[in-house]
């Protein structure tokens, strides 16, 4: 870490770790919020609409630790110390009415279980509950479809389980708020793509505008194909003295090695620079670590819509597979769902809600470019309104 600490001294590039850390320090659960439960419940009862089916629950195995309910991630013979917690219980997400504690209007000849497994990274498969649904009246279920339909929806559950775990990490192990907000196609569409590259060893570069997640993208890549315990090392191309990649690569290789190497803005580096970054991924594609890829490498553009040098796209199109971040205007399902979230954290009494036709105007208008832009609305919303109803006038007075 000298040569290191020299380069940042003389050629002032940033760098940013997390380095490892013990296991015992790393929770290996995540809190069963309001926010959790609530996007649960949407998708339980999207597919009772969208299967006709007349209820449907998931069951949770849980504890509850500092007074809150906590989602188990680790299997029954782990060595992780639940001493100080409650016993495990299970923990019920309904369509009913009310989640009750059991399966009161659920008539069993006419209900279908699966279980419900979650499978960490580099780990064994572990049952997190059950899937439990119930057929419409007059209908039966047919066995090869239920299945089908089922296995999607688990998925689903899956995927949002993931977006947590990964949203837990960065407050807990990256010590800041980076998540995503929302449950729409986008998103989900998102998910699904990003646990398909985490599987494959080749570089990923990420294409985003700002705003739109990069580094959330970055540390999810990492979360699902790295040990909780591996370092997460990030630098930003931009900083890079001319003719110093290769030294900066070597250093950041030492202190990655095991874990996920992000650079920022890679379209920054000049011909020289960027041939030996190709330089550098060559020596290193092929290392192995404790029987795993030695290194995963994540990069991203200063834009989506950067354009690459011809001895850039050329690398990038034979080394590396593309990710591509969608915009706030292809993510219009999740604009309640942010600008609640920043109500919330703005809002002074904690009152503060929108009309219905200030959500509909919100949800439709063309005028938000960005999360950061409708993160600065609703701060200068929750400033005018003070705990009353935004409406649509003033929504459509800060909007022009």
């Amino acid at each position: 870490m000298g040569a290191l600490s020299q380069m940042i001294f003389n050629n002032k590039f940033s760098l940013a770790t997390i380095h490892k850390v013990k296991p015992t320090v790393m929770t290996q659960w995540v809190p069963l919020n309001k926010s959790f439960i609530t996007i649960c419940n949407i998708i339980l009862r999207s597919a009772v609409e969208k299967y006709g089916l007349a209820h449907a629950a998931i069951t949770l195995r849980c504890v509850t630790h500092q007074g809150y309910r906590h989602l188990l991630l680790v299997d029954d013979e782990s060595s992780f110390q639940v001493a100080d917690l409650e016993p495990v219980e299970e923990f019920l997400i309904s369509t009913q009415e009310t989640n009750r504690s059991g399966f009161e209007d659920f008539v069993t000849d006419a209900a279908y279980s699966l279980a419900l497994n979650y499978c960490p990274p580099r780990g064994f498969s572990q049952r997190l509950g059950y899937l439990v649904v119930q057929a419409a009246p007059g209908t039966l279920f047919q066995q090869e479809k239920i299945d089908q339909q089922l296995h999607q929806l688990a998925d689903e559950f899956i995927h949002i389980i993931g977006r947590y775990i990964t949203r837990y990490h960065a407050m807990k192990l990256f010590n800041d708020q980076h998540f995503w907000i929302g449950n729409g196609p986008a998103l989900r569409q998102l998910d699904q793509r990003i646990d398909l590259l985490a599987k494959g060893s080749k570089p990923v570069l990420i294409r985003g505008n700002k705003g739109s997640g990069k580094i959330i993208a970055a540390r999810s890549l990492h979360s699902l194909s790295c040990p909780h315990t591996a370092p997460f090392i990030e630098s930003d191309c931009k900083d890079w003295a001319l003719g110093t990649a290769a030294q900066i690569l070597s250093s950041l290789h030492n202190s990655a090695t095991g874990g996920t190497l992000f650079l920022r803005n890679v379209n920054m580096l000049f011909s020289t620079d960027f041939q030996a970054l190709r330089n550098f991924w060559r020596r290193v594609a092929s290392d192995c670590y404790e029987g795993r890829q030695g290194l995963r490498l994540v990069m991203t553009l200063t834009r989506k819509d950067t354009g690459l040098a011809s001895y850039q796209s050329s690398w990038i199109a034979q080394q590396a597979v593309e990710l591509s971040l969608p915009d706030l205007s292809e993510r219009r399902e999740d604009r309640r769902d942010l600008a609640q979230f920043y109500l919330n954290q703005f809002a002074l009494s904690g009152d503060c809600d929108f009309t219905e036709t200030a959500w509909q105007l919100l949800e439709t208008t063309n005028a938000l470019e960005s999360v950061e832009s409708l993160k600065t609305l609703v701060q200068k919303l929750a400033l005018i309104v003070d705990g009353k109803l935004v409406t649509v006038s003033e929504l459509r007075r800060l909007l022009c």
